[in-house]
């Protein structure tokens, strides 16, 4: 195994690990769930580094992308409760998720129109 994705791969357990702690201790998992996302994201990668997949990263990140997606319309249309207290907060997570969404795509369809699959 490379060095850099051993330290990936602990990176992400241990945020996982951290994001995951008070939904066992609280059954709360308002907070930390993009912690987690972080941590499953951090995996993927390391995984990836150390098998030389350099060039499906984008699929990891569009994975996760679709992930934080799917989180926040399951705020939007079961956790009401929450959706209303941050309301603030939820909008400035989609409007970043929207910016992922173009950054990402962007880079993608670049990559693409150069052959570089």
């Amino acid at each position: 195994m490379k060095t850099g994705s051993i330290i990936m791969i602990i990176m992400g357990c241990i945020c996982v690990v951290i994001g995951l702690l008070p939904l066992f201790l609280h059954s709360n998992l308002v907070s930390n769930r993009f912690l987690v996302l972080g941590g499953i994201l951090l995996i993927i990668f390391g995984v990836f580094y150390n098998k030389g997949y350099y060039t499906k990263n984008f699929r990891a990140m569009f994975s996760v992308i679709a992930l934080w997606g799917l989180i926040l319309l399951y705020i939007f249309l079961f956790r009401t409760n929450e959706y209303l207290k941050w309301t603030n907060t939820f909008y400035i997570l989609i409007g970043l998720f929207i910016l992922l969404i173009i950054t990402f795509a962007g880079v993608y369809i670049r990559r693409l129109k150069k052959g570089n699959l």
